[in-house]
């Protein structure tokens, strides 16, 4: 329940080993790398770079992720379904299978494939348009070429809006046209497709006319009778369709290489974190310059390795991190129990190096708020079993640790159902339920206030707690204990009208006023700055009112909850129907508001401990440390140690 405890390394080695040096810290992994700057003094230094075998390794993870997105596209709807679990292997493994296989042939033949594909989709889609472009004119049966090249008389094709047609129709007749016609020969988006017939000596006139109705020329482009030529695009398009189904097949068939591709991902992906760590060093013409951190308990181990690719041809230098050095990266160490509460410190910040792991200490907090929040038996009982089958079926392998998370909360919310009666919103009555939140509000307005006065208290305690451990008393005292005296003072005053709790709050707030700006050497500056900081006792009202929020929104939570309940008892009565309609209801309408139950809970316990609690005493602001290995979505590498 701590920070690992780091050494800082600098090494001294071969440029001619590097390459073996990199795999073995990469087998290693537990080897965090200071990127080192270039001092203008030290002349006879360069930095490493490695730019143009990086861009290879980042073509070749660009091309291998494409390659797996291509194949899980084409197969999601496959009825044989992909397998999307996750592989084990060791470092050493992943190497060896992904060195060996040939990704290059598969893309190349991929590529191909999905090219050739491209190719006839173009083809296909330059048919259909052909195809649309000459639909309207499907009743023409000769070639209309000959109609466009006749000397004998006038001919246009093209098309006009419904509205105007029958008009055009009226003003031949009225214009005494009779040399002249107008024929529909299909429909399409409001317009009529037609076909416009005259003799020579009426074009002038004719044409005139269709100008008038808008008449929108457009050439029939066929290279024969239209009707064959549709025909014809159809028995094209068949064919191309077909090709492209023999491709989509080809395609999907590469799902048997889905698992040695996923290899591959996970292999170029590692291999690219060995090359970009040389960025971080420095070099002389025949020496690298490395710079790092490891956690103290392997440096044993690191130093045997070291001597076993270097022998004695290399310098080292070991020292313990300093509490101050602002570089020292963080792991953190907690046992099973609390250990899924480090995504909660996570999420807010890593701490650094010279504060304390507060994940043990919001642990306890954590839980009981989002606990309280759900304060439902029947939620917390669903929780617990779809979390445990999730875990026991292996449903989220790469986020069991969340899952863990809420099977803590889970059984919180089960304690919280029982002691404040609800199961389901009171569907069930439950037999200890010793607060009834419909009820007794001013009970719960009470809880509120007395976890919230317990959680703040404590965390103030833990900024005493780090005083004392970094050997400063007058910290203790003077920004733990005054505050411990200010407002407990206040507050026991307010409770007990007791002149003594009203002497200590004085003595409190009199502290705070002298000595909160020790550090300021000017009296008046030091008053000032206490005076200042005397002014955020103001903020402790507004951390104690934040935790109203648990009664709210358990209140929130069990209201609606009670409410789905009332909708489905006045429907169960009314028959078969009703029994059904109120069954649906319920599971849809419980689940529904366990979802936001969870989730509120979720996010306003986050707030509680990051606004509330961490700003008595916790900062953040570490460096996660960077292991030499990653996960991929389906690779998982085994680290040393593991099983």
């Amino acid at each position: 329940m701590a920070i690992v405890k780091m050494d800082k390394f600098n090494l001294l080695s071969f440029d001619s080993d590097r390459e073996k040096l990199l795999d073995t810290l990469q087998s290693f992994n537990y080897v965090h790398f200071n990127d080192l700057i270039l001092d203008d003094d030290k002349s006879y230094l360069s930095e490493l770079k490695n730019n143009e075998k990086l861009a290879q390794i980042d073509q070749q993870i660009n091309q291998v992720d494409y390659v797996i997105s291509l194949i899980r596209d084409y197969n999601k709807d496959s009825k044989d379904k992909l397998d999307n679990k996750v592989t084990d292997l060791s470092l050493e493994e992943l190497n060896k299978r992904g060195y060996n296989f040939g990704f290059d042939l598969i893309y190349d033949k991929l590529k191909k494939l999905v090219s050739n594909r491209e190719k006839l989709v173009g083809k296909r889609d330059n048919l259909t348009n052909t195809y649309n472009e000459l639909s309207p004119w499907k009743d023409i049966s000769f070639d209309i070429n000959e109609l466009y090249k006749s000397k004998r008389f006038f001919f246009e094709s093209g098309s006009i809006s419904s509205k105007f047609y029958d008009s055009l129709q009226k003003t031949l007749v009225e214009k005494g046209l009779d040399g002249s016609l107008v024929y529909k020969l299909g429909e399409k988006d409001k317009d009529y497709y037609v076909i416009a017939i005259s003799t020579k000596d009426l074009e002038e006139e004719f044409s005139n006319i269709l100008r008038d109705f808008s008449f929108n020329r457009q050439k029939i482009k066929a290279n024969k009778d239209v009707k064959a030529q549709l025909s014809d695009l159809n028995k094209e398009k068949a064919q191309i369709d077909k090709e492209i189904e023999e491709i989509d097949g080809q395609i999907k068939s590469f799902s048997k290489y889905l698992n040695d591709l996923e290899i591959y991902q996970a292999y170029v992906k590692n291999l690219r974190i060995k090359e970009e760590s040389t960025e971080n060093f420095l070099a002389t013409k025949k020496m690298n310059v490395i710079e790092g951190y490891i956690p103290s308990d392997k440096k044993g181990e690191f130093d045997q390795r070291l001597k076993e690719i270097l022998r004695d041809h290399y310098i080292i230098d070991f020292k313990e991190a300093s509490k101050d050095d602002p570089n020292v990266p963080i792991i953190l160490k907690n046992n099973k129990l609390i250990e899924p509460y480090e995504s909660v410190v996570e999420t807010y910040a890593l701490p650094k190096y010279s504060e304390l792991d507060p994940t043990a200490i919001i642990a306890p907090f954590y839980t009981i708020f989002t606990g309280f929040m759900i304060g439902d038996l029947g939620y917390g009982l669903l929780g617990v079993i779809g979390i445990l089958l999730a875990l026991k079926l292996k449903l989220m392998p790469k986020s069991e640790k969340a899952l863990k998370l809420f099977l803590r909360i889970s059984l919180s919310a089960c304690f919280f159902g029982i002691l404040f009666g609800s199961f389901f919103g009171g569907i069930i009555d439950v037999p200890f339920g010793w607060i009834d939140t419909t009820k007794d509000i001013n009970e719960l307005i009470v809880m509120s206030l007395l976890i919230g006065g317990i959680s703040l208290f404590f965390a103030l305690g833990v900024r005493g707690f780090m005083a004392l451990r970094d050997g400063h008393p007058d910290g203790f005292v003077f920004d733990t204990l005054s505050w411990y005296m200010a407002v407990g003072g206040a507050i026991a005053l307010a409770l007990t009208k007791n002149p003594i709790a009203k002497y200590v709050m004085i003595a409190g707030m009199a502290m705070i006023v002298l000595f909160a700006g020790r550090a300021v050497k000017s009296w008046p500056a030091r008053i000032a700055s206490g005076t200042y900081e005397l002014y955020g006792i103001t903020s402790w009202i507004g951390d104690f009112v934040s935790f109203l929020r648990l009664m709210a929104l358990v209140l929130s939570g069990g209201f609606v909850a009670y409410s789905v309940n009332l909708i489905v008892k006045m429907m169960v009565g009314n028959g078969l129907g009703g029994l059904i309609g109120g069954i649906i209801i319920f599971v849809i309408f419980q689940l529904f508001n366990m979802f936001l139950s969870y989730l509120s809970a979720y996010v306003h316990s986050l707030r509680l401990i990051y606004v509330e609690m961490f700003n008595k005493f916790y900062e953040g602001g570490g460096i996660k440390f960077r292991e030499m290995v990653t996960d991929t979505d389906f690779i998982n590498i085994k680290r040393r140690g593991e099983k």
